[in-house]
């Protein structure tokens, strides 16, 4: 009798060894050899892609916003065409890992829908503002900093001339929706990236800058603040 309660005892100890290996054996296919499948299944498991990421301690998203010009595709009737690429840079407390526990993974890159994105957009712009191809994949990086690089052919309004007779034509983004206390724009770059640029053989830019603005309106007591790139150009000399 002994013996078969023994025995009962270890078969039933060695059936539920069996099935709970089984069982983690299921679970973790392709795990070991796969450390993006596991990092992105932790990561975004209870992941909201509607919500700012803001903490009680930084309720504010800071938004690092450049851009570089590619080329001048037409000016006609005060509209100015451009191709660009748009840079952003935010953080994301969400998104933040050790690498050591991921086979020293230190990044990886996802399509936009999957996270929270700004909603920042040309505000001066003309008939369909942007065409910009946002299926571009963002860059996480273990820390938590996103980045995001896409192209985009703007379409912005230019209604000034300068006193040499330039036309002068500002690029204005700002955030659709957020105010100034839910979504701030910083510009590190101080400047309108012209090192890629392609010369177009009928306008000559002569000049280029951009600055960070803050609006305040009477109707809302929230700043806006926005990042405006300006390039002056004038008719190339031919011959």
């Amino acid at each position: 009798m002994k013996e078969c309660t023994i025995l009962i005892v270890v078969f039933g100890t060695i059936l539920k060894s069996n099935c709970q290996s089984t069982q983690e054996t299921t679970n973790n296919t392709g795990y070991p050899d796969m450390p993006e499948e596991l990092l992105l299944q932790t990561l975004f498991q209870k992941y909201n892609k509607n919500a700012r990421p803001a903490t009680v301690r930084m309720p504010v998203v800071n938004i690092d916003h450049s851009m570089d010009l590619i080329r001048i595709n037409s000016f006609s009737f005060d509209t100015l065409k451009t191709d660009v690429w748009v840079t952003m840079r935010w953080h994301d407390p969400r998104l933040v890992w050790m690498p050591n526990s991921y086979f020293g993974l230190t990044s990886f890159s996802i399509t936009p829908d999957m996270v929270w994105t700004p909603d920042v957009t040309l505000y001066n712009g003309v008939g369909e503002i942007q065409k910009a191809d946002l299926s571009r994949r963002i860059v996480v990086n273990n820390n938590g900093m996103v980045l995001w690089l896409f192209p985009a052919q703007l379409e912005s309004t230019c209604v000034t001339r300068n006193e040499n007779g330039e036309h002068v034509c500002r690029l204005k983004f700002g955030s659709w929706t957020y105010n100034g206390l839910q979504l701030n724009l910083t510009h590190s770059d101080n400047q309108l990236g012209m090192s890629n640029y392609y010369p177009n053989p009928d306008w000559e830019i002569t000049s280029t800058n951009s600055l960070r603005n803050v609006m305040k309106y009477a109707c809302c007591p929230e700043p806006y603040p926005d990042i405006s790139y300006q390039l002056s150009f004038k008719g190339a000399m031919k011959g």
